[in-house]
């Protein structure tokens, strides 16, 4: 039985999320993220009940954020949100650190 884990992940996949539960067959045909469960099968403790995974982002069984358990994941970066890549290139006001050379050569063929 899956439970209604939020469909967010501690790791930076970001994609379509499904739920299936621990104990079903499916699981035998994935491997785990290695982001979400870096000790392999030790890190899937009793409270976890539910994998999300995503056949658009390949063979990988990710852990929900609402099993972060005593895992640090601070060493793969913000996940998605209001930190995530996406989010800052919906905002009108953001400007990139650094520019491509590319970038300066498009401009100053616009500019001529």
């Amino acid at each position: 039985m899956t439970t209604d884990v939020t469909l967010e992940t501690p790791c930076l996949a970001d994609t379509c999320w499904q739920r299936t539960a621990v104990d079903s067959g499916r699981v035998e045909n994935f491997d785990l993220c290695q982001q979400c469960f870096p000790n392999g099968w030790d890190d899937v403790t009793e409270e976890i009940e539910t994998f999300l995974y995503s056949y658009r982002n390949g063979s990988k069984l990710h852990r929900s954020v609402d099993y972060d358990g005593e895992t640090d994941f601070s060493m793969f970066g913000p996940n998605s949100g209001d930190n995530g890549l996406a989010a800052k290139l919906e905002d009108p006001e953001f400007e990139p650190d650094y520019e491509f050379e590319w970038d300066r050569q498009q401009d100053s063929e616009e500019v001529a």
